[in-house]
């Protein structure tokens, strides 16, 4: 339950009424499987009067899910012959209630991963474990509808998660730079743009905390970075922000700062600036509202670096020497190799003679 309700990103009633049959691995032609849940959703599901519908709709799109869902519901399909994956009949202290239905309820699932946690803990003990013991929770029971906030800030999180977000949850509309319309139910639309305005609100926290420390930027945008970063001190002050400041932190075209450590920088985003965007300097075209990371380009004036982005250059040159002198790689593989390490070499000698301060722009301006 936890594993299909966790990486799936389905609400609890659409996981508890899971049924025999409902995943299906589809094969592609280039040899990979991808594997798509079926079920039922049930919010705003209504007959042709407007009424509320209490048994739902099948979805019209099934749930894309990774391989240890799958095996999730296989092992479920073993356990019992009852037509939903998550029966009360395989409760100990189980009695049939009509009005209940043959599914798991809520409350129980929850008393489930309670017990769940007690066991894995008392596993732990047993076997000198501590590190592996689950702590408690401050905020209280661990709940079915928090694994699908969870998943949902994770995704978020990553580069293009936004648009990966839109697609796994079905709120997805054709315009991707609008987000999340049409279709999309209130907690839906809300949920892309508040993970969007947390994530960046974290990104620059992490900023105001390692600028003060005396960190140094570099790149085009090195100067914008550390603008960002003091007025976000200044406007958001606090550990906490409000519905109405996640808002205005969205629509603040100066604190659209986006932290890509893959890319080992930092995107200071302007739609009209940016080179992973194909629309700018069309003035019909609508904005980008967020930098599309898998196309970002070295040379685009939006980037800033960070002495932290250095120190994650550094590590994979490390990787990079390791695999090219333990002279196992075929001569154009390490050719690569030894190009990749060239160009992070030059990214850093690049950055340390043109890293900047917050003190020292603060000088300069």
């Amino acid at each position: 339950m936890i594993v299909v309700a966790y990486l799936s990103g389905a609400r609890p009633q659409e996981v508890l009424q899971l049924e025999r049959g409902c995943c299906r691995t589809e094969h592609r032609p280039d040899g990979t499987e991808r594997h798509r849940l079926a079920g039922r959703h049930f919010k705003n599901v209504t007959d042709s009067r407007g009424n509320h519908v209490p048994q739902g709709a099948m979805r019209e799109h099934p749930w894309v899910v990774i391989a240890p869902v799958h095996q999730a519901v296989t092992v479920l399909e073993d356990l019992a012959d009852d037509r939903v994956l998550f029966p009360r009949s395989l409760s100990k202290c189980y009695k049939p209630r009509a009005h209940l239905g043959a599914a798991l309820i809520p409350g129980l699932a929850i008393q489930r991963i309670s017990r769940f946690s007690a066991w894995a803990n008392e596993l732990s003990r047993n076997h000198g474990l501590e590190a592996e013991l689950i702590p408690e929770d401050p905020d209280g029971a661990i709940t079915l509808r928090r694994f699908r906030r969870t998943i949902a800030w994770f995704i978020r999180r990553r580069p293009s998660g936004r648009i990966a977000l839109g697609i796994q949850y079905g709120h997805l509309t054709a315009t991707l730079a609008d987000g999340y319309g049409g279709r999309s139910t209130t907690d839906m639309l809300q949920l892309p743009y508040l993970e969007q305005a947390l994530a960046t609100a974290e990104t620059l926290a992490a900023a105001v905390e390692q600028l003060t420390a005396g960190e140094g930027v570099s790149g085009p945008a090195a100067g914008r970075y550390i603008t960002a970063a003091n007025e976000f001190q200044h406007t958001y002050p606090g550990g906490f922000l409000s519905k109405r400041q996640h808002k205005a932190l969205i629509a603040n075209p100066r604190l659209q700062v986006f932290d890509h450590p893959e890319a080992f920088l930092t995107c200071n985003y302007d739609p009209h600036k940016a080179l992973c965007n194909p629309s700018r300097g069309k003035a019909e075209a609508e904005a980008q509202r967020t930098p599309s990371q898998s196309r970002c380009q070295s040379n685009c004036p939006n980037i800033s670096r960070t002495d932290a982005h250095m120190v994650l250059a550094g590590r994979e040159i490390d990787q990079l020497r390791a695999e090219i002198t333990d002279g196992l790689l075929p001569d154009p593989i390490r050719r690569r190799l030894e190009q990749r390490q060239q160009s992070l070499d030059a990214l850093i000698k690049v950055h340390k003679a043109s890293r900047i301060t917050s003190a020292e722009e603060s000088a300069h301006v």
